[in-house]
């Protein structure tokens, strides 16, 4: 009888797509309770700092996180009450202030506004013409008047909001006293959850969590009770109402990524112009938080920080509309913080990679990759900006070791693969040698010290990374071999001229047997001759192995690029004196 089919597996897109659904529902459905958990958390990172403080000073862990507690409530309360009460005060003459309003903006209508008014109103009657309908002008609107509610179920609505405020708000409080008096233990309990094995991953993973998290909130809140102050200052020179409340606000509302400033400074200019007669006030209002704005942004919080939140600036803003949606206007609150967190679980944890490539700062594609990408699009404009870019950071060698080289590397793979054609790897090659002969040459004009001599076994691009190597180290420095000897007629001919080093490059991953073949010939030929392979495709892991084998042929060291062939080469090269000394010696016997 046969059996049925088993059901097929999910993979692992699929998988991680309802992962992340499954998780976006979990945090919508229980915004009550994790909200104050995320909350709780987030202020603990903001406390802790205060707490280490107090262990510093010897203080029981009990009375550090007391006091902790009671300097936060006090300033918290203190700052609300002052808040608070100017907010009421507003709220009584809010009628007044939009009266004043409407009255300067009827002011600033021009004088002779006829033609205006006409066009209006011809506009009004055309629109009543087209949507004109004896049988809708008859017909008059319902409108459905909900029943009103009796006393108690008022006070029912009233009494569950203030207790789920209040309820919430209680938990949060003893929620960071735990955490800050138990956050050893919890740290402990973490590490044993996610396993002994995984120690090292989750001890980074904390470590640099806690630290970005809670360096960046601790000098954010600081600052934004800086900007808010000297805002309230500043407004209450200008003479704008209710200064301290505009101060608090805004220091509250500049934790919000990138629209927290703007919209602190709407309210304030509103009021500015409702107060006063001219334009004056409302200039200035805008004009102080813009410069405040802006000299924070790029003078203060830069020095201040030191180091980045290691989340880009797109996916902050995607962040906040994220969390806003899920948990509405405390998600703005949270945004960062928590955006830093996942941007770190995704850095340390390998199936969560796609999450650090998504909200991490560090560039989606690295130099060479950016660069070879372009060249396959016939994008020779924007590959030649990137070069000019990593010429400025890096200098000479740093775009050669950056981009060129790795580039040549990455084509040579990929023809291997047949994933490219062979006019593409012949045009990206190209392009490379030209940029290289564009580059500057890091020599100097001080005389080379020794008879240096290029080498190739003549494959695909070997002629290129040897280009490159001239380059880096000084291309007069460097002798090449006539491009009409072939392979073995080269290294006859290098034999010959014995030099003080020969450099061998390869820029394949294979011809390691030839390559060992030139440095034993070399070696039993010229036994003074220092010998440097430069073999860029070489993998890290397989450079200790490759390195034994070829000293064993010979070699005197064996490189990846071309930093490390310059110092080879310094390393190596005898002293002035010696060479003079061999030059004289060579000259007498001649």
């Amino acid at each position: 009888m046969p059996q049925n089919p088993l059901p097929a597996r999910l993979n692992g897109p699929w998988v991680t797509l309802l992962t992340l659904v499954l998780v976006v529902g979990i945090l919508y459905t229980g915004k009550q309770v994790l909200l104050p958990m995320a909350l709780g958390v987030v202020l603990a990172f903001v406390l802790t700092p205060l707490v280490r403080q107090f262990d510093r000073m010897h203080l029981p862990r009990i009375a550090g996180v007391t006091l902790t507690m009671v300097l936060a409530l006090s300033a918290v309360s203190g700052m609300g009450y002052v808040v608070y009460d100017q907010f009421a005060q507003l709220s009584g003459e809010i009628s007044q202030y939009t009266s004043s309003m409407r009255r300067k903006v009827g002011e600033l209508r021009l004088g002779n506004d006829a033609a205006i008014r006409q066009f209006t109103r011809t506009l009004d009657r055309v629109t009543d013409q087209l949507y004109d309908d004896p049988d809708q002008r008859k017909a008059q609107p319902v409108r459905v008047v909900p029943p009103k509610p009796s006393p108690t179920q008022r006070l029912r609505e009233s009494f569950g909001a203030a207790f789920e405020t209040i309820a919430s708000a209680f938990i949060v409080v003893v929620l960071v006293a735990f955490l800050l008096g138990q956050r050893e233990d919890l740290r402990d309990r973490f590490i044993r959850l996610i396993g002994a094995g995984n120690v090292t991953m989750t001890t980074r993973l904390m470590n640099e969590a806690a630290y970005r998290v809670s360096q960046f909130l601790v000098w954010q809140t600081l600052i934004n009770l800086t900007f808010g102050v000297l805002v309230g200052l500043g407004l209450y020179w200008i003479g704008v109402p209710y200064a301290a409340l505009w101060g608090g606000i805004t220091a509250l509302l500049r934790f919000v990524p990138y629209v927290g400033t703007a919209l602190s400074a709407l309210m304030p200019a509103l009021l500015a112009f409702a107060t006063f007669p001219g334009w004056a006030e409302t200039v200035q209002t805008l004009a102080l938080f813009l410069g405040l704005d802006l000299i924070t942004a790029y003078f203060v919080e830069p020095v201040v920080f030191g180091y980045r939140t290691g989340v880009s600036s797109f996916a902050l803003l995607i962040s906040a509309l994220f969390w806003i949606w899920v948990w509405g206007p405390a998600g703005l609150l949270l945004a960062t913080p928590l955006t830093v967190c996942i941007a770190v679980l995704g850095r340390h944890v390998r199936s969560l990679r796609f999450l650090a490539v998504i909200f991490a700062d560090e560039p989606a594609l690295q130099p060479h990759v950016r660069f070879y990408q372009r060249l396959l699009a016939r994008d020779e404009d924007e590959a030649g900006v990137l070069v000019s870019r990593k010429l400025q950071e890096a200098g000479p060698i740093g775009v050669i070791d950056q981009v060129l080289l790795p580039t040549v590397t990455l084509v040579l793979s990929h023809r291997e693969q047949t994933e490219i054609s062979e006019d593409d790897a012949e045009f990206v090659l190209d392009v490379v040698a030209e940029t290289l002969q564009q580059l500057p040459s890091t020599a100097q004009t001080m005389a080379p010290r020794a008879t240096i001599v290029g080498l190739t076994v003549r494959a695909p691009a070997d002629d290129l990374v040897l280009a490159m190597l001239r380059t880096a180290y000084g291309r007069e420095r460097i002798t090449l071999p006539s491009p009409e000897l072939t392979a073995e007629e080269a290294l006859r001919a290098a034999i010959r001229q014995a030099p003080a080093m020969i450099c061998i490059a390869a820029a394949a991953s294979t011809r390691g047997s030839e390559l060992r073949n030139y440095c034993r010939r070399i070696r039993s030929e010229l036994p003074d001759t220092r010998i440097v392979v430069v073999r860029p495709q070489l993998e890290e892991d397989e450079a200790p192995r490759s390195i034994d084998r070829f000293r064993e042929a010979g070699a005197d060291s064996l490189v990846l690029n071309a930093t490390e062939a310059v110092v080879a080469i310094d390393r190596l090269l005898p002293a002035p004196t010696e060479v003079t000394g061999k030059s004289r010696q060579l000259s007498a016997h001649a």
